[in-house]
């Protein structure tokens, strides 16, 4: 058994998550001691873990290049890290949907912006022929700088869209009102096997599902067809994998990727009773060292 694992928080929430508490619970009644530290608190005990998992480093997409450079430290103090810094460095940008969209992957339909270039958000909008789409930065967490246009203002919205532009490469995003309509799925693995899933929806008056936003999210059996779809995208990918949660949304009887989360997701823990149990589990497998980053 593991003696000593961290869990990685942040400065601004260095406690654990109340997602984490039951694998927390459990870990320490199988005699494993688990500390929560925060990635930004310049901390020197990295080493003295048996693991980190990385788990509510909620701050990161606000402070980029600090965060990859705590990735760098990981990685040359050999710091045993799930997911992987290599892992992390890949799913930290959303050009990995592009990447996956190009091994077939299907997606919402999606413009790719690069920071710094000039854009007109109604042009592109009526381009393609939208009624409503989001926008979003790259690198976000929470619906961070994600709002919500419609083709009626999007004239309006310019120049909040060209100052978010002008600081990070931007994502623009077809509405999908499927979300409002049914919600978005989370499918959960650990170690690349199903574990459970959630349907997660938004109040009536917003599109964002997080529960920092009134969200809600119950536990649901998915669609045999969107299973399928989420494991052919982890076959994708070659690094080992703790945790995914992978989030889409249902149209026209396809599973359309919304985002690959392999850093800091809500894993939904209470909400199914062999969770906990499942994640404690292949924490343990990766600690005996069955698997190594």
């Amino acid at each position: 058994m593991p003696k000593k694992i961290a869990f990685v928080t942040c400065s601004t929430k260095p406690e654990f998550a109340s997602d984490d508490i039951p694998v927390v619970d459990l870990l320490q009644s199988k005699g494993t001691e688990v500390q929560p530290l925060p990635w930004d608190a310049e901390s020197d005990q990295w080493k003295a873990f048996d693991l980190v998992v990385i788990r509510s480093c909620w701050n990161y997409h606000l402070h980029p290049e600090k965060f990859m450079q705590w990735l760098d430290q990981m990685e040359s103090q050999k710091v045993k890290l799930f997911n992987s810094a290599k892992t992390v460095r890949w799913n930290l940008h959303k050009g990995y949907l592009k990447e996956l969209e190009q091994k077939g992957v299907p997606l919402p339909e999606t413009i790719w912006l690069k920071k710094g270039k000039g854009a007109n958000l109604s042009q592109l909008i009526t381009e393609k022929n939208w009624e409503k789409a989001v926008v979003k930065p790259a690198i976000s967490a929470t619906a961070f700088n994600t709002f919500l246009v419609s083709h009626a203002e999007n004239e309006q919205q310019q120049q909040k869209f060209a100052e978010q532009l002008f600081s990070a490469d931007t994502l623009i995003q077809k509405f999908m009102p499927e979300v409002q309509q049914e919600g978005e799925w989370s499918l959960i693995f650990f170690d690349k096997k199903f574990s459970h899933s959630v349907i997660k929806r938004p109040t009536s008056k917003d599109f964002r599902v997080q529960n920092d936003f009134g969200g809600s999210a119950e536990l649901a059996s998915p669609p045999p067809f969107a299973l399928e779809q989420a494991q052919k995208v982890l076959l994708m990918i070659d690094e080992p994998l703790l945790y995914t949660r992978v989030d889409g949304v249902i149209s026209n009887n396809q599973f359309l990727l919304m985002e690959l989360e392999l850093i800091e997701p809500m894993l939904f823990l209470a909400d199914e009773k062999d969770a906990g149990e499942r994640f404690a589990n292949s924490i343990i497998e990766k600690c005996r060292g069955a698997i190594t980053p």
